[in-house]
């Protein structure tokens, strides 16, 4: 068996061939150079399902812990949506024993926490996960929560946002690093690929769980794995190199924008001290604002958006995707003094104009009548007649 603690010889790099050696040392150097996180000594949660992309991340980071001096432990939240989903559990198990990797688990029934919410068993499990994850990185003082989310992933991320109308430089696709407080997410493997996981796996004759509904045309994320994603690399055999490249042009400019625009949020702390305090918001100062070009503000808003969702990372718990018809609408109300116009946004964030500017702030209570964005069939009536929606 790799990686075992008692054989220097097994230790480290040396239980893998070059190839697997060489993929594990460009994964630290993503991690390093591209994301900018030094994970030297660090404590790491990784979220592990038993799946090839967990699986291989999780064998990756032992291959690693010598020469980074890592503190691993794993999490595997149960589902319960498969019959087969407790023998993943202990599959997990198995493979955490066999390593000495500190595994916590729970079992939870998503389909029941789904009907008991009225919301989708999609979005019930994830935010079911969220909370698991979260809840333990602060039990162990986890540095960082690791996802296994790879190339492949984050090709079918940035055709799902496209199909949403998400705004640039959400477009590129999922963070590599989210370093939300309560919930510090990296993705180490972003730049990766799933063939060469597998490759890795089979190696090291390291077994992995599959899961029977990944391949089920179910749900527009599958549809979109099995259907679109492959009709894309049929017409251009280096589209996963095509989504890396928007990856890195969106976080390229992602950075350009927040050093040009940290001047505002300078002044909007200054200015709207006392609301914040208060209320927990952040003003962006109408006069300021309006001095930028169009271009500007559109991304100063998603910025405030972005900074409120690290402020609040539970109620913020899809993230922020603002659409490009959502951030117009509001910056054009701004141009037309439409004050106490609200516009909602994903993660329970608002939106209001006054007077003073844009300010953004955890929605306080339901709204009636509110116009939404819908990517498919235009704007609907929700809730309130002073208010836009952005759909997560």
């Amino acid at each position: 068996m790799p990686f075992r603690a008692d054989c220097e010889e097994h230790a480290g790099l040396r239980g893998l061939d070059r190839r697997d050696a060489l993929l594990a040392l460009r994964v630290r150097t993503f991690v390093r150079e591209e994301l900018g996180v030094d994970w030297r000594g660090a404590r790491l949660l990784l979220s592990l399902s038993g799946g090839i992309d967990s699986t291989a991340l999780l064998c990756l980071l032992l291959a690693l812990r010598p020469l980074e001096n890592l503190t691993l432990a794993a999490a595997h939240l149960d589902h319960c949506l498969r019959p087969e989903s407790g023998d993943d559990a202990a599959y997990v198990r198995a493979l955490c024993a066999a390593w000495e990797i500190p595994l916590h688990e729970r079992k939870e029934d998503i389909r029941a926490r789904a009907q008991a919410g009225a919301i989708g068993e999609e979005e019930a499990g994830r935010t079911a996960r969220r909370a698991f994850l979260a809840e333990t990185a602060s039990l162990i003082h986890a540095d960082w929560v690791l996802l296994a989310h790879h190339a492949d992933d984050l090709a079918e991320d940035i055709l799902m946002r496209l199909m949403r109308g998400a705004a640039w430089p959400g477009l590129g696709g999922m963070r590599g690093c989210d370093p939300a407080p309560g919930l510090p997410l990296l993705r180490p493997l972003l730049m990766e690929e799933k063939a060469s996981l597998r490759g890795l796996l089979e190696r090291l004759h390291v077994p992995w769980r599959e899961d029977a509904t990944n391949s089920e045309r179910i749900g527009r994320r599958n549809r979109i794995r099995l259907d679109v994603l492959p009709m894309f690399k049929a017409e251009n055999p280096a589209f996963l190199d095509v989504a890396r490249r928007m990856w890195r042009s969106a976080r390229q400019d992602e950075r350009y924008w927040r050093d040009l625009l940290d001047e505002i949020f300078d002044e909007s702390r200054q200015g709207a001290e006392s609301a914040a305090e208060e209320a927990g918001g952040l003003l962006l100062p109408g006069e300021k604002l309006l001095s930028l070009p169009e271009s500007a503000r559109l991304r100063a808003y998603r910025f405030a958006l972005e900074r409120m969702a690290l402020s609040f990372p539970l109620e913020a718990k899809g993230g922020i995707q603002a659409r490009h018809a959502v951030l117009f609408a509001l910056d054009r109300a701004l141009r037309e003094k439409r004050h106490g116009k609200r516009f909602l946004f994903s993660g329970g964030l608002q939106a209001e104009l006054s007077s003073r500017g844009v300010y953004f702030c955890l929605k306080k209570q339901p709204v009636d009548d509110v116009e939404r964005e819908s990517p498919y069939k235009g704007r609907r009536r929700v809730s309130s007649p002073a208010a836009y929606r952005a759909d997560p």
